[in-house]
């Protein structure tokens, strides 16, 4: 049985729009796509979805069998390796018929205990707790996304944020996980990522330009109801920013990106209302990488770079 043709895609509308960067003028006759609440782009998007089904309609057999060998191959009912942090082991359970993975913790059995316990994924843990069951949070939208989940340096706030639109802005809530509270605080157009400073006083995250790069980073007080405070923005369009710690917990780091060129700047994470200084000032082709050390009484940040090292080179400097 022959499969009965299908019509030709939908064509975007032109619709000319003149832009101008570093003097280099050009014409981009579909800058109007970029908006998504716009009831046109919104319609056009629609209609090439209509068409994909309706061209590889056919296919529909094939993915079902695709779908379902995957599917057969996979351990539903699981368990992630338990990574320890301070007090607790942190792991994520996945359970047959649910969509997404449940984030768990229970208590060490020892200060000295460094041997990840016994974890069955068919039961739960003697003083387990979920910290976040993302069905749950997914309950009642047609689509999820979860970005940030960052726990504080005295295990009792959790950091999270979700999309349920799939324009990849998040919004970031917070939880005691004392008492299993959210807290007052919310914040909308994030970024995916969140990072607390040390203390728990203060949230880090990052937004996005109309281009969709992370290039701007704040500062949340925890608590405070006012605006939040800009602490760095990237104004090169070349360059995507970040914001985490280093695995030492000791500094906070603002890396930026290009595609050949790389810049880090740090804080002290006890002191998140300070000024960020720039380890290694930016340079065309140069990337590089770094962590926190302690070498005997030497306190250095371990640099990964390629300045003048085609394959890359480890050096450290001085914090200060």
């Amino acid at each position: 049985m022959s499969t009965p043709p299908v019509a030709g895609p939908p064509v975007a509308e032109i619709r000319p729009r003149t832009r101008v960067h570093h003097g280099n003028e050009f014409v981009d006759d579909y800058e109007w796509l970029r908006d998504t609440d716009d009831p046109a782009t919104i319609a056009y998007l629609e209609a090439e979805n209509d068409h994909t089904d309706a061209a590889t309609a056919h296919l529909e057999p094939l993915r079902q069998q695709i779908f379902e060998e995957i599917k057969a191959r996979t351990q539903e009912t699981d368990l992630s390796v338990p990574v320890r942090r301070s007090g607790w082991w942190y792991y994520t359970r996945t359970l047959e018929g649910s969509q997404y993975a449940i984030r768990c913790r229970c208590p060490i059995a020892d200060v000295d205990d460094w041997t990840p316990p016994d974890l069955d994924a068919t039961t739960q843990i003697s003083g387990e707790e979920v910290l976040l069951d993302s069905n749950a949070e997914a309950e009642g939208h047609e689509f999820f996304s979860l970005g940030a989940f960052s726990v504080s340096d005295d295990e009792n706030l959790l950091a999270w944020s979700v999309d349920t639109t799939g324009d990849e802005r998040y919004t970031i809530r917070i939880k005691d996980l004392r008492t299993g509270e959210v807290l007052g605080d919310e914040i909308t157009g994030a970024s995916a990522g969140a990072t607390w400073s040390a203390g728990t006083s203060h949230l880090f995250y990052t937004t996005v330009d109309d281009a969709w790069r992370p290039h701007r980073v704040w500062r949340h007080a925890l608590g405070a109801t006012g605006d939040d405070a800009l602490v760095f923005e990237e104004p090169d369009e070349r360059y995507f920013v970040g914001i985490g710690r280093t695995h030492s917990e000791k500094f906070l780091l603002i890396g930026l990106s290009s595609k050949v060129t790389s810049e880090y700047r740090v804080l002290e994470a006890d002191q998140p209302e300070g000024e960020f200084r720039t380890v290694l000032p930016r340079r065309d082709g140069v990337e590089y990488s770094l962590e926190h050390a302690v070498f005997g009484e030497d306190d250095v940040f371990v640099v990964l770079h390629n300045d003048g090292a085609l394959n890359f080179e480890l050096a450290s400097t001085p914090v200060d």
